[in-house]
């Protein structure tokens, strides 16, 4: 009987994942949960997907990856630090993190990390990028921020400069991962992903509309940018198989 009730209770109020308060005060925020949870079924699922991406390259090495959303609160940034902290985490593997969103960046936020400078200061010429990529900050994952404000990112991401500093970095770093605006927004994505090996989508589990995706892989594709699927998050598990997969770990 009691079984029966726990399974209801799992179906009406699905559990929600109980973020982590990092150890240190310049640990990545709790939201990075590949980095301060490395344990948990969620960091699972993140190696889940960096196997899947593996799986994309069988044909042609995909080495740089813009992650967007159709509309903005569908956790794109957290996505895509996630996935960079989790391909970090393999030794044979440098991996270099650009927060392409240059009017609301999240990922400096989300890593601890200042604004400026960075992409939108390389792009106008205001310093070299190897001034940015002294060290790593999490593994071997490196990390771009934002840069300072800008008022017409659009315009300043079709520079000549920015295609060229990709492919300099192309042959630095096994994968370089692009955050960037939702795609419905702005046109940023769809600039910043031309120019990019594939696309990955973040889809939010019952919020994100059918009509929306395909309206966002439609105004991808037109741009010449190519959408290699989505990445659905929020998605609600039953609150046992997190337990057995939290018992297993600890087995092994």
């Amino acid at each position: 009987m009691l079984g029966k009730l726990k399974k209801m209770l799992d179906s009406v109020n699905p559990p929600v994942y109980v973020v982590k308060k990092t150890k240190r005060r310049e640990d990545p925020d709790g939201r990075v949960v590949a980095y301060v949870d490395r344990n948990s079924y969620i960091a699972e699922q993140y190696r889940v997907l960096r196997t899947s991406l593996y799986s994309l390259a069988y044909d042609k090495p995909i080495k740089t990856i813009a992650i967007t959303s159709s509309q903005s609160g569908e956790g794109k940034s957290t996505t895509s630090s996630n996935l960079a902290v989790t391909l970090a985490a393999d030794p044979e593997k440098k991996v270099l993190l650009v927060d392409g969103d240059l009017r609301k960046p999240e990922l400096n936020k989300l890593l601890k990390r200042d604004r400026s400078p960075g992409l939108s200061d390389v792009i106008t010429g205001k310093m070299d990028i190897n001034e940015l990529l002294t060290k790593p900050v999490i593994d071997n994952l490196y990390f771009v921020p934002s840069g300072s404000p800008i008022p017409n990112p659009s315009e300043l991401l079709r520079h000549s400069r920015v295609k060229k500093t990709i492919e300099d970095l192309k042959a630095r770093f096994d994968y370089i991962i692009f955050d960037t605006p939702p795609t419905l927004n702005v046109t940023d994505s769809c600039v910043i992903g031309s120019m990019c090996d594939g696309v990955l989508l973040v889809v939010k589990a019952e919020v994100t509309q059918k009509s929306i995706i395909e309206e966002a892989f439609s105004i991808l594709k037109n741009a010449q940018a190519r959408p290699l699927g989505c990445i659905l998050v929020n998605f609600h598990i039953p609150l046992y198989y997190a337990y057995k997969y939290k018992r297993y770990y600890k087995y092994k």
